[in-house]
């Protein structure tokens, strides 16, 4: 059960995913948005679905770069730009790989070295039927370790990794017991290329940001790419929004800084993926040539890989090379298409994502993700009724195949009108997100809800129960189902 959050005011620039066509679609060639489109969709993103006070966008390709930006660096604040400071995350990941393979460019250490060769000796590595850890599954995410270390306990929540220390990270790593060797599933991990990050350190005798300072922003010429702010990176930095117009803290990583710690602004980031897109030429090139080397597909995502730290997607006739940043208040992206050449940078001060823009930017065949519900949905509901909610879906996607809507905007969009004690527009639009997404617990879990609410018990108790089948551990579905008095099974009529 998903509650909801307020909808935003409505505007007519919602309608840009059903204007937007895809020219590569008919062309069979990736087709990026147009300037002008990406000036839409940053607007409609800051202005209408409240995402953060500013959004920058950075562009590369063989013949230039050039920055679009829309807002401000904070509510009322100054105006974003290429220059605008931001926290870039888990884009850090592969400014760690970069360094790792930097570090395998000059001979320092190999891929497939075990972790414990450059750890203290008195520190227990785990090991899986005599099988270790090596580097380059820290850095691919197939090390088997956990997403967080299992210790973490953070006297501020709000900056969640400010006080976790070297002991600690040890004394995690030492009680892990794997249950699978090493390298056999992806399974992305922020303490896996933290650990990396440290393991680099150890082995180049210098902390992680003078590592990057010196292997990184020196030969790119990235001057404003550092985890110390200083006074003027501070007075450009952009206040990240974890909710609308509410502040998010800053995060600090001392031990687990290759995983997440940097800032930067789109100025630089260009720099850096022009260098990885093979347009500005860079002594690294080789080794970020090497990083983009695809390591293992992920299993039930097709098209998608990992290479060493960076997400490789196949898809609408693009090969993308990519990765995204997430803090409280920020989220970030970085990609180049491999064939095209054509490179991107989304910064945004928001927590939740813009990286549809970004890669519509690359090329329009890929969705634009849809915040709220769209004007010519809305007008097309109240002069037919939302009985027909299926069906001015299926017209709208007809009329621009990219046009979706995601199941956590139609379950708050649900809950908003049962809110308004709209109960059977509210059911319909439930209806409508069982439809779109059938393998979804929570949709049949709030689908329920709004049968119960509109008096049809049966349908109710089948949908709950439709829940706990696709996920058994679903516990708002079990309290219910025993609030109504009956058993998780049975033959009740089924929900329609």
């Amino acid at each position: 059960m998903t509650r909801p959050f307020t909808l935003p005011v409505l505007a007519s620039s919602c309608l840009l995913a059903l204007a937007a066509t895809s020219a590569s679609a008919q062309s069979g060639a990736p087709v990026p948005a147009t300037d002008a489109e990406i000036v839409a969709m940053i607007k409609a993103r800051v202005d209408i679905d409240k995402k953060g006070s500013g959004i920058v966008v950075g562009l590369i390709d063989p013949r230039g770069s050039r920055v679009i930006s829309y807002g401000s660096l904070s509510v009322g604040g100054a105006p974003v730009g290429a220059d605008s400071v931001f926290e870039i995350g888990s884009i850090t990941k592969v400014f760690t790989a970069t360094l790792l393979s930097d570090m395998v460019q000059r001979g320092e250490v190999k891929l497939d070295d075990p972790i414990g060769a450059y750890l203290p000796a008195g520190v227990k590595t785990p090991l899986f039927k005599g099988k270790p850890i090596t580097l380059r599954q820290l850095s691919g995410h197939l090390s088997g370790l956990p997403g967080m270390p299992a210790n973490l306990a953070p006297a501020n929540p709000a900056n969640p990794f400010a006080d976790y220390t070297v002991p600690q990270m040890y004394a995690a790593l030492s009680a892990f017991e794997p249950t699978r060797a090493s390298g056999e599933i992806y399974a992305y991990s922020n303490y896996g290329v933290g650990l990396l990050g440290h393991i680099l350190t150890l082995r180049a005798g210098n902390d992680f940001e003078t590592l990057v300072r010196q292997r990184i922003n020196k030969p790119l010429g990235m001057d404003s790419t550092a985890i110390t702010l200083s006074a003027d990176m501070t007075k450009r930095l952009a206040t990240g929004y974890g909710m609308p117009g509410v502040p998010a803290q800053n995060w600090d990583m001392p031990v687990l800084a290759g995983m997440g710690a940097l800032r930067s602004t789109t100025a630089d980031l260009l720099k850096f993926v022009g260098a990885n897109a093979g347009i500005l030429p860079s002594p690294l090139y080789p080794a970020m040539q090497a990083a983009h080397k695809p390591q293992r597909t992920i299993d039930k995502r097709p098209g998608e890989s990992i290479a060493l730290g960076w997400h490789i997607l196949d898809a609408h006739g693009s090969r993308i090379v990519w990765h995204t940043g997430g803090t409280a208040g920020y989220r970030t992206y970085i990609g180049f298409d491999q064939d095209t050449r054509r490179g991107v940078v989304l910064m945004s001060n928001a927590h939740s994502g813009s990286e549809d823009i970004a890669r519509r930017a690359l090329n329009r065949a890929f969705p634009l993700t849809v915040y709220t519900p769209p004007a010519a949905m809305l007008e097309a509901l109240e002069k037919r009724g939302y009985e027909h909610i299926e069906a001015i879906y299926q017209e709208l996607r007809a009329s621009d195949p990219q046009f979706k809507l995601g199941e956590p905007m139609v379950n708050q969009w649900g809950y908003e009108m049962l809110m308004q004690g709209k109960l059977k527009q509210s059911l319909e639009i439930f209806k409508l997100n069982a439809s779109l997404y059938p393998a979804s617990s929570n949709v049949y879990d709030s689908l329920a809800e709004s049968y119960e609410k509109n008096g049809r018990m049966e349908e109710a108790i089948a949908s709950y129960r439709r829940a706990l089948e696709i996920d058994p551990a679903a516990k708002n579905a079990q309290d219910n189902l025993k609030r109504l008095g009956v058993p998780a099974q049975g033959e009740p009529k089924q929900a329609q």
